[in-house]
Protein backbone atom coordinates (compact mmCIF):
# COMPACT_ATOMS: atom_id res chain seq x y z
CA UNK A 1 0.00 0.00 0.00
CA UNK A 2 1.26 3.42 -0.95
CA UNK A 3 0.48 6.75 1.02
CA UNK A 4 1.06 10.34 -0.29
CA UNK A 5 0.18 12.69 2.66
CA UNK A 6 0.91 16.38 1.61
CA UNK A 7 0.07 19.72 2.87
CA UNK A 8 1.09 22.09 5.72
CA UNK A 9 -1.47 20.33 8.47
CA UNK A 10 1.10 18.26 10.41
CA UNK A 11 -1.50 17.28 12.89
CA UNK A 12 -3.76 15.53 11.01
CA UNK A 13 -0.60 13.55 9.19
CA UNK A 14 0.92 12.89 12.42
CA UNK A 15 -2.46 10.69 13.13
CA UNK A 16 -2.65 8.94 9.94
CA UNK A 17 0.67 7.70 10.43
CA UNK A 18 0.46 6.43 14.05
CA UNK A 19 -2.47 4.79 13.11
CA UNK A 20 -0.11 3.27 10.26
CA UNK A 21 2.22 2.68 12.80
CA UNK A 22 -0.54 0.98 14.98
CA UNK A 23 -1.39 -1.86 12.57
CA UNK A 24 2.45 -2.75 12.67
CA UNK A 25 1.50 -4.02 16.54
CA UNK A 26 4.42 -4.79 18.87
CA UNK A 27 6.68 -5.42 16.49
CA UNK A 28 6.15 -1.78 15.08
CA UNK A 29 9.73 -0.69 16.53
CA UNK A 30 11.34 -3.35 14.13
CA UNK A 31 9.65 -2.99 11.42
CA UNK A 32 9.00 1.22 10.96
CA UNK A 33 11.97 3.44 8.96
CA UNK A 34 11.46 7.13 8.76
CA UNK A 35 14.03 8.41 5.56
CA UNK A 36 15.03 12.19 5.25
CA UNK A 37 13.69 12.53 1.99
CA UNK A 38 15.93 15.57 0.96
CA UNK A 39 19.16 13.49 1.05
CA UNK A 40 18.00 10.02 0.57
CA UNK A 41 19.19 8.28 -2.54
CA UNK A 42 17.16 5.88 -5.20
CA UNK A 43 19.39 3.07 -4.09
CA UNK A 44 18.51 3.89 -0.01
CA UNK A 45 15.04 3.57 -0.93
CA UNK A 46 14.35 0.84 -2.90
CA UNK A 47 16.08 -0.82 -0.46
CA UNK A 48 14.28 -0.09 2.11
CA UNK A 49 10.81 -0.74 0.37
CA UNK A 50 11.60 -4.23 -0.74
CA UNK A 51 13.05 -5.40 2.82
CA UNK A 52 10.63 -7.76 3.98
CA UNK A 53 8.51 -7.63 7.50
CA UNK A 54 10.36 -8.93 10.62
CA UNK A 55 8.06 -11.50 11.94
CA UNK A 56 4.89 -9.32 11.03
CA UNK A 57 2.63 -8.74 8.39
CA UNK A 58 4.06 -5.52 7.45
CA UNK A 59 6.65 -3.27 7.18
CA UNK A 60 6.29 1.19 6.80
CA UNK A 61 8.66 2.96 5.36
CA UNK A 62 8.10 6.87 6.09
CA UNK A 63 9.91 9.06 4.03
CA UNK A 64 9.67 13.01 4.55
CA UNK A 65 10.04 15.46 2.38
CA UNK A 66 11.20 14.01 -0.77
CA UNK A 67 8.46 15.08 -3.64
CA UNK A 68 9.36 18.29 -1.82
CA UNK A 69 12.60 18.24 -2.73
CA UNK A 70 12.50 17.00 -6.00
CA UNK A 71 9.81 19.63 -6.94
CA UNK A 72 11.85 22.44 -5.96
CA UNK A 73 15.27 21.19 -7.64
CA UNK A 74 16.10 23.44 -9.93
CA UNK A 75 18.57 23.27 -12.93
CA UNK A 76 20.49 26.68 -14.49
CA UNK A 77 17.70 27.59 -16.37
CA UNK A 78 15.59 28.06 -13.22
CA UNK A 79 13.38 24.76 -14.54
CA UNK A 80 13.36 21.75 -12.74
CA UNK A 81 16.53 19.80 -12.77
CA UNK A 82 16.87 16.71 -14.95
CA UNK A 83 18.65 15.02 -12.24
CA UNK A 84 14.99 15.44 -10.09
CA UNK A 85 12.58 14.68 -13.37
CA UNK A 86 14.26 11.66 -13.45
CA UNK A 87 14.50 10.47 -9.47
CA UNK A 88 10.50 11.12 -10.00
CA UNK A 89 9.93 9.29 -12.81
CA UNK A 90 11.60 6.21 -11.84
CA UNK A 91 10.00 6.25 -8.82
CA UNK A 92 6.61 6.81 -10.65
CA UNK A 93 7.75 3.48 -12.47
CA UNK A 94 9.00 1.68 -8.91
CA UNK A 95 5.60 2.19 -7.23
CA UNK A 96 3.32 -0.50 -8.68
CA UNK A 97 6.33 -2.65 -8.07
CA UNK A 98 6.78 -2.30 -4.44
CA UNK A 99 5.86 -5.43 -2.32
CA UNK A 100 2.39 -5.68 -0.21
CA UNK A 101 4.27 -6.01 2.57
CA UNK A 102 5.84 -2.57 2.55
CA UNK A 103 3.59 0.19 4.00
CA UNK A 104 5.14 3.18 1.94
CA UNK A 105 4.56 7.10 3.24
CA UNK A 106 5.48 9.61 1.02
CA UNK A 107 4.88 12.43 4.12
CA UNK A 108 5.30 15.77 2.16
CA UNK A 109 5.26 18.99 3.97
CA UNK A 110 4.09 21.27 1.25
CA UNK A 111 1.33 20.84 -1.38
CA UNK A 112 2.44 18.59 -4.44
CA UNK A 113 1.10 19.52 -7.50
CA UNK A 114 -1.67 17.52 -9.34
CA UNK A 115 0.96 17.20 -12.65
CA UNK A 116 3.83 15.65 -10.45
CA UNK A 117 4.26 11.85 -12.74
CA UNK A 118 4.07 10.51 -8.50
CA UNK A 119 1.17 11.82 -7.19
CA UNK A 120 -0.48 10.65 -10.66
CA UNK A 121 0.96 7.14 -10.19
CA UNK A 122 -0.33 6.42 -6.51
CA UNK A 123 -3.98 7.55 -8.04
CA UNK A 124 -3.25 4.80 -10.68
CA UNK A 125 -3.15 2.47 -7.80
CA UNK A 126 -6.82 2.73 -6.99
CA UNK A 127 -7.22 0.62 -3.74
CA UNK A 128 -3.37 0.28 -3.35
CA UNK A 129 -2.92 3.68 -2.93
CA UNK A 130 -4.11 6.97 -0.97
CA UNK A 131 -3.66 10.53 -1.91
CA UNK A 132 -4.68 12.77 0.48
CA UNK A 133 -4.14 16.19 0.75
CA UNK A 134 -3.93 18.00 5.06
CA UNK A 135 -4.86 21.52 4.82
CA UNK A 136 -4.91 24.08 7.79
CA UNK A 137 -7.94 25.30 8.61
CA UNK A 138 -9.13 28.77 9.02
CA UNK A 139 -10.97 27.98 12.43
CA UNK A 140 -12.71 30.85 13.88
CA UNK A 141 -11.85 31.25 17.38
CA UNK A 142 -15.15 29.90 18.73
CA UNK A 143 -15.13 26.85 16.29
CA UNK A 144 -11.81 26.52 17.87
CA UNK A 145 -12.63 25.98 21.25
CA UNK A 146 -15.28 23.38 20.00
CA UNK A 147 -12.58 21.21 18.74
CA UNK A 148 -10.48 21.61 21.86
CA UNK A 149 -13.19 20.27 23.67
CA UNK A 150 -13.97 17.76 21.55
CA UNK A 151 -10.24 16.06 21.07
CA UNK A 152 -10.25 16.14 24.78
CA UNK A 153 -13.32 14.48 25.43
CA UNK A 154 -12.09 12.26 22.78
CA UNK A 155 -8.83 11.75 24.68
CA UNK A 156 -10.42 11.23 28.36
CA UNK A 157 -9.57 14.47 29.32
CA UNK A 158 -11.89 16.39 31.36
CA UNK A 159 -11.81 20.49 30.84
CA UNK A 160 -13.06 23.56 33.86
CA UNK A 161 -14.71 25.99 32.15
CA UNK A 162 -12.42 28.23 30.36
CA UNK A 163 -10.17 25.50 29.64
CA UNK A 164 -10.72 24.75 26.09
CA UNK A 165 -11.24 28.67 25.32
CA UNK A 166 -7.77 29.48 26.86
CA UNK A 167 -5.95 26.91 24.80
CA UNK A 168 -7.58 27.94 21.42
CA UNK A 169 -6.39 31.71 22.70
CA UNK A 170 -3.26 30.93 23.51
CA UNK A 171 -1.99 28.81 20.71
CA UNK A 172 -4.61 29.64 17.80
CA UNK A 173 -5.06 27.07 14.88
CA UNK A 174 -2.42 24.66 15.20
CA UNK A 175 -3.76 21.83 15.93
CA UNK A 176 -0.77 19.94 16.84
CA UNK A 177 0.62 21.86 19.38
CA UNK A 178 -3.31 21.91 21.12
CA UNK A 179 -2.79 18.25 20.96
CA UNK A 180 0.27 18.08 22.94
CA UNK A 181 -0.43 20.66 24.91
CA UNK A 182 -3.51 18.38 26.33
CA UNK A 183 -1.39 15.16 26.76
CA UNK A 184 0.99 17.46 29.11
CA UNK A 185 -1.52 18.94 31.09
CA UNK A 186 -3.72 15.64 31.39
CA UNK A 187 -0.67 14.07 32.87
CA UNK A 188 -0.37 17.08 35.09
CA UNK A 189 -3.96 17.01 36.71
CA UNK A 190 -3.83 13.01 36.64
CA UNK A 191 -7.88 11.82 37.67
CA UNK A 192 -9.02 15.23 37.95
CA UNK A 193 -9.81 17.93 35.92
CA UNK A 194 -7.60 20.35 34.20
CA UNK A 195 -8.36 24.13 35.31
CA UNK A 196 -7.16 27.33 34.30
CA UNK A 197 -4.36 27.36 36.53
CA UNK A 198 -2.86 24.56 35.38
CA UNK A 199 -2.72 26.63 31.93
CA UNK A 200 -1.20 29.60 33.28
CA UNK A 201 1.38 27.11 35.35
CA UNK A 202 2.28 24.56 32.75
CA UNK A 203 1.73 26.59 29.60
CA UNK A 204 4.35 28.28 27.78
CA UNK A 205 2.37 29.41 25.52
CA UNK A 206 -0.14 30.85 28.24
CA UNK A 207 2.99 32.91 30.04
CA UNK A 208 3.27 34.15 25.79
CA UNK A 209 0.07 35.11 25.70
CA UNK A 210 0.24 37.20 28.74
CA UNK A 211 3.50 38.93 27.25
CA UNK A 212 1.79 39.80 23.88
CA UNK A 213 -1.09 40.71 26.03
CA UNK A 214 1.23 43.40 28.75
CA UNK A 215 2.68 45.01 25.40
CA UNK A 216 -0.85 45.22 23.69
CA UNK A 217 -1.78 47.15 27.08
CA UNK A 218 1.47 49.20 27.00
CA UNK A 219 0.81 49.78 23.20
CA UNK A 220 -2.47 51.00 23.97
CA UNK A 221 -1.10 52.98 26.95
CA UNK A 222 -2.87 51.06 29.55
CA UNK A 223 -0.53 51.37 32.21
CA UNK A 224 -2.55 49.71 35.32
CA UNK A 225 -3.80 46.96 33.31
CA UNK A 226 -0.21 45.80 31.92
CA UNK A 227 0.79 45.91 35.78
CA UNK A 228 -2.02 43.26 36.52
CA UNK A 229 -0.45 41.02 33.89
CA UNK A 230 2.93 41.93 35.03
CA UNK A 231 1.88 40.63 38.66
CA UNK A 232 -0.37 37.75 37.57
CA UNK A 233 3.16 36.14 35.86
CA UNK A 234 5.44 37.45 38.52
CA UNK A 235 2.52 35.28 41.01
CA UNK A 236 2.81 32.33 38.60
CA UNK A 237 6.36 32.05 39.41
CA UNK A 238 8.09 33.65 36.37
CA UNK A 239 11.58 34.64 36.78
CA UNK A 240 12.18 38.81 36.03
CA UNK A 241 14.86 37.93 33.79
CA UNK A 242 12.72 35.36 31.77
CA UNK A 243 9.91 38.04 31.36
CA UNK A 244 12.56 40.40 30.49
CA UNK A 245 13.23 38.29 27.27
CA UNK A 246 10.05 37.46 26.50
CA UNK A 247 9.06 41.13 26.49
CA UNK A 248 12.32 41.94 24.43
CA UNK A 249 11.11 38.96 21.74
CA UNK A 250 7.86 40.26 21.51
CA UNK A 251 9.24 43.69 20.72
CA UNK A 252 11.60 42.25 18.42
CA UNK A 253 8.87 40.59 16.59
CA UNK A 254 7.33 43.74 16.16
CA UNK A 255 9.88 45.41 14.18
CA UNK A 256 10.68 42.62 11.91
CA UNK A 257 6.55 42.60 11.16
CA UNK A 258 6.60 46.40 11.03
CA UNK A 259 9.14 46.42 8.32
CA UNK A 260 8.02 44.04 6.60
CA UNK A 261 4.72 46.22 6.84
CA UNK A 262 6.42 48.75 5.25
CA UNK A 263 7.30 46.89 2.24
CA UNK A 264 4.12 45.55 1.44
CA UNK A 265 4.72 42.11 2.44
CA UNK A 266 1.19 40.02 3.79
CA UNK A 267 0.62 37.98 6.80
CA UNK A 268 1.75 34.61 5.01
CA UNK A 269 4.62 36.13 3.88
CA UNK A 270 5.56 37.63 7.02
CA UNK A 271 5.16 34.76 8.63
CA UNK A 272 7.44 32.44 6.60
CA UNK A 273 10.26 35.15 6.42
CA UNK A 274 10.12 35.49 10.87
CA UNK A 275 9.43 31.60 10.84
CA UNK A 276 6.16 32.32 13.03
CA UNK A 277 2.59 30.58 12.97
CA UNK A 278 0.49 33.03 10.88
CA UNK A 279 -2.26 33.08 13.78
CA UNK A 280 0.31 35.12 16.15
CA UNK A 281 1.70 37.17 12.64
CA UNK A 282 -1.70 38.57 12.44
CA UNK A 283 -2.16 39.70 16.17
CA UNK A 284 1.37 40.99 16.29
CA UNK A 285 0.71 42.92 12.88
CA UNK A 286 -2.26 44.44 14.37
CA UNK A 287 -0.27 45.35 17.28
CA UNK A 288 2.65 46.70 15.48
CA UNK A 289 0.38 49.45 14.71
CA UNK A 290 0.32 51.08 17.70
CA UNK A 291 4.04 52.32 16.88
CA UNK A 292 5.85 54.23 15.02
CA UNK A 293 9.93 52.56 13.68
CA UNK A 294 10.86 54.69 15.51
CA UNK A 295 9.22 54.85 18.58
CA UNK A 296 10.20 50.92 18.05
CA UNK A 297 13.93 51.10 18.07
CA UNK A 298 13.66 53.52 20.82
CA UNK A 299 12.02 50.57 22.69
CA UNK A 300 14.29 47.93 21.74
CA UNK A 301 17.17 50.37 22.77
CA UNK A 302 15.87 50.57 26.28
CA UNK A 303 15.04 47.09 26.71
CA UNK A 304 18.63 46.62 26.39
CA UNK A 305 19.60 49.14 29.02
CA UNK A 306 17.73 47.23 31.02
CA UNK A 307 18.90 43.88 30.60
CA UNK A 308 22.65 45.65 31.26
CA UNK A 309 21.29 47.01 34.31
CA UNK A 310 19.84 43.90 35.70
CA UNK A 311 22.75 41.83 34.91
CA UNK A 312 25.54 44.22 36.23
CA UNK A 313 24.01 45.14 39.24
CA UNK A 314 22.74 48.33 38.91
CA UNK A 315 19.54 47.47 39.22
CA UNK A 316 16.87 45.18 41.59
CA UNK A 317 15.30 43.04 38.43
CA UNK A 318 11.82 43.54 39.79
CA UNK A 319 12.35 47.16 40.34
CA UNK A 320 13.93 47.12 36.72
CA UNK A 321 10.97 45.71 35.00
CA UNK A 322 8.83 48.08 37.17
CA UNK A 323 10.18 51.12 35.75
CA UNK A 324 10.15 49.74 32.25
CA UNK A 325 6.57 49.36 31.81
CA UNK A 326 6.35 53.11 33.03
CA UNK A 327 8.73 54.19 30.23
CA UNK A 328 6.93 51.83 27.92
CA UNK A 329 3.81 52.68 28.63
CA UNK A 330 4.86 56.47 27.98
CA UNK A 331 6.50 56.33 24.62
CA UNK A 332 5.44 58.90 22.40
Amino acid sequence: MIYLFHGDEEFGKSERIAALKARLGDLGEMNAVTLNGRSVTRAELLHHCDVPPFLGDYRLVIVNDLLTRLEKSKGPEGKQSQTAKEFLNWLAEMIPTIPESTLLVLNESKKIGARNPVLKAVNKLGDGGEVRLFHTPQIKRGELSAWVTKRAREMGIRLDRGVADDLASFIGPDLRLINSELEKLALYAGDRPVTKKDVAVLSPYAREASIFDMVDALGNRRTAQAFRLLAQMRNQGAHPLYLLTMIVRQYRILLKVKDYMSRGMRKDEIASTIKLHPYPTQKAMAQARNYTPAQLESIYDRLLETDVAIKSGRLEANLALDMLVVELARVQ
